[in-house]
């Protein structure tokens, strides 16, 4: 037996402005098994990349176990303006979407509102519910024990020991699971191909792909799940947690929530492309981010505003590391969105212990990082020691490198006592042709 709620209306400019989400019940009966859902929307943006006049309404849903911001214990999924349908069941979804029990209650369409025309937007909502005429499982039981729905959180599997070695990969890329074109074995196929030694798989604001990571973690590359955190002011990849986390940031403060959510969890928060085609970061807070994505797509796309960005948090003492990531959404076969593909640019990270999600994100964290753009492009890496036959005697037990090895790196701090000279070693690996720059405070050097 079918039933069917719809739900219309209209949304001002000015309501928008006060608040872009707005929740939509939808009662939903016992013996529920399905629940399918249309929209549409007036005047969408029908220009490429979401340019041009018009509207954009991104979709979700909650089911009854809660909303509440940090603490949706009901989000069952959201897909942006990707999708103009969807379904949960409880043995599958549409990708983007948590699979499971219908339960029984009223659950909260979300709807929210990127773009706006002065005159506002109306919108129509058609949810169909599928009822069963036998009891549906228990509520507090998986629909099977075959197939339970993905997990929501747990920990990232152990290390593999190995010696430490500078590892390549991608930081930043979509899937079905939100607005990218291919499958996750697809894009982890490709990145194996590649020869990337780590993928991190970044959907808009789902995790539902964590569990197509965990399904292929066989294979010879570390994937690492994520989460890129996109709201209508600004992104932030979030990378080493197994749990969703919350988008509807609508300030600063609430953002920064966020950045304190994931990193008290144990995860790693970057702010994304901060440039004017990024899209851009608006927040207001810019501190407490441990990495930035400086280096988003090929170099062309604008990235030296985001190199100015970080280049000024630097000189106004802020540690921030620099990140870079392809942002693929879709590479052959399906039709090309971008002129580039998986690891365009490249993260090089030094890994100590061996190639694992621990040791890459780690190494991130020590700021043991360079970016090239490709994989095959040209390797650059910074050392550095403090030589000790020109520091005072009462300098103190310092990393000096006596032994002639220079023992610190970019992301290391060295510390040399007044008037101790320092020397770097620039190493590079390809890049003929090419200036290499050494900035100091802001400055080149001589």
């Amino acid at each position: 037996m079918e039933q069917q709620v719809r739900l219309e209306g209209h949304v001002t400019a000015e309501e928008v402005r006060r608040s872009p989400y707005l929740y939509l019940p939808v009662p939903v009966p016992p013996r529920a098994s399905r629940l399918h859902l249309a929209y549409s929307y007036s005047e969408p943006v029908t220009a490429p990349f979401g340019m041009g006049p018009g509207n954009t309404v991104d979709i979700g849903i909650f089911d009854p176990r809660g909303r509440e911001f940090l603490d949706a214990a009901g989000f069952r999924g959201w897909s942006g303006a990707s999708k103009r349908e969807f379904f949960i069941a409880p043995h599958e979804a549409t990708p983007g979407y948590i699979r499971g029990p219908i339960f029984p209650g009223d659950w909260h369409v979300v709807l929210g509102v990127e773009r706006v025309n002065p005159e506002g937007v109306r919108y129509e909502v058609t949810v169909n519910l599928t009822l069963d005429e036998r009891d549906p499982p228990p509520a507090d039981e998986p629909a099977s024990a075959a197939d339970p729905p993905p997990a929501r959180s747990g920990r990232a599997p152990p290390s593999r020991a190995g010696p430490a070695r500078w590892l390549k990969g991608d930081l930043h890329c979509h899937t079905i699971h939100s607005d990218g074109l291919n499958t996750v074995d697809e894009l982890v196929a490709n990145a194996i191909e590649r020869g990337l030694d780590f993928l991190a798989v970044t959907d808009h604001n789902t995790n539902t792909h964590h569990e197509d990571l965990s399904r292929l973690s066989h294979l010879p590359i570390t994937l690492i799940p994520g989460e890129e955190v996109t709201t209508y002011w600004g992104h932030a990849n979030m990378w080493g947690l197994r749990e969703w986390i919350d988008f509807r940031c609508a300030d600063s403060e609430s953002m920064q929530a966020v950045q304190r959510f994931v990193l008290q969890k144990g995860g790693l928060i970057s702010v994304n492309h901060p440039k004017s085609i990024g899209p851009p970061w608006l927040f207001e807070g810019w501190s407490g981010y441990p990495c930035m994505e400086v280096w988003q797509a090929p170099w062309r796309f604008y990235n030296w505003e985001s190199l100015e960005r970080w280049d000024g948090m630097l000189v106004a003492g802020e540690r921030v590391v620099a990140v870079g990531g392809s942002d693929v959404h879709s590479i052959p076969p399906k039709p090309p969105r971008h002129p580039h593909g998986l690891a365009n640019p490249c993260t090089w990270v030094y890994a100590e212990g061996g190639p694992s999600e621990e040791s890459i994100l780690a190494a991130i964290r020590k700021g043991h990082v360079f970016i090239s753009d490709d994989p095959n492009g040209a390797r650059l890496t910074l050392t550095a020691a403090a030589d000790p036959s020109t520091a005072p005697t009462a300098v103190g037990a310092l990393r000096t490198g006596s032994d002639g090895r220079f023992e610190v790196m970019m992301g290391d701090t060295l510390e040399a006592a007044e008037g101790q000279r320092v020397t770097c070693r620039a190493w590079t690996n390809g890049g003929m042709d090419r200036r290499l720059w050494l900035i100091c405070d802001g400055l080149p050097l001589d």
